[in-house]
């Protein structure tokens, strides 16, 4: 009880605590073709018009969105990182993964570049390489 009662009369201690307890590496980062990612259970990517839903969790990875976050979340979907992030047509980038799995992104002037489409086998959806 005296150890608490002294942590909490010096102020500048607590803080340190607050601060430390706040620091966080994050999920590590997944580079292409690492083979690592996270899959989450149960969760399959469905592609859409509108972009990627993910599984029925509710949750989607919507056409706009930063290319460092969508590969992200693509990537843990998946359960590896793409083999190859790289341009791809005039103004696309593209993300492949080994499986053929597409998304391509529209590089902006002074943002990150945005998802605009993606491919797969069975089809396609917004910018790609080949629309």
């Amino acid at each position: 009880m005296r150890f608490l009662r002294q942590l909490f009369e010096q102020p500048v201690l607590v803080a340190g605590c607050l601060v430390l307890a706040a620091c966080s590496t994050g999920a590590p980062d997944i580079s292409p073709g690492s083979g690592q990612g996270n899959a989450a259970p149960g969760a399959t990517p469905v592609f859409t018009n509108q972009g990627i839903d993910v599984g029925t969790t509710g949750l989607e990875i919507d056409f706009g969105r930063t290319e460092p976050g969508a590969i992200k979340a693509l990537s843990k979907l998946i359960g590896r990182a793409p083999a190859t992030v790289a341009p791809a047509c005039s103004g696309l980038r593209a993300a492949r993964w080994a499986d053929g799995t597409t998304m391509y992104f529209e590089e902006r002037r002074y943002d990150p570049a945005a998802f605009v489409g993606w491919s797969t086998s069975d089809g396609s959806a917004g910018r790609t390489c080949g629309t």
